[in-house]
């Protein structure tokens, strides 16, 4: 299977490389069958893909770390 052509450019992609937990959407999406990707179905259609998009549609909420 053909990786995804916006692995390089795919701002997700490099927080599923340094987080382990992250893996298995870049085995499944990225590496996998990325037409189902709903970031690369945007893409495809020319409109806009927003920052924290997993691939499934859903939106990843990122938690700060506190401050001291």
């Amino acid at each position: 299977m053909v990786s995804c052509p916006h692995i390089s450019d795919c701002p997700l992609f490099a927080v599923f490389t340094m987080n382990s937990a992250l893996a298995v959407w870049k085995t499944n999406y990225c590496g996998g069958d990325h037409s189902r990707c709903v970031r690369y179905q945007l893409t495809a259609e020319g409109k806009p893909v927003p920052q924290h998009l997993l691939p499934n549609g859903k939106v990843l909420h990122l938690t700060p770390l506190p401050t001291r």
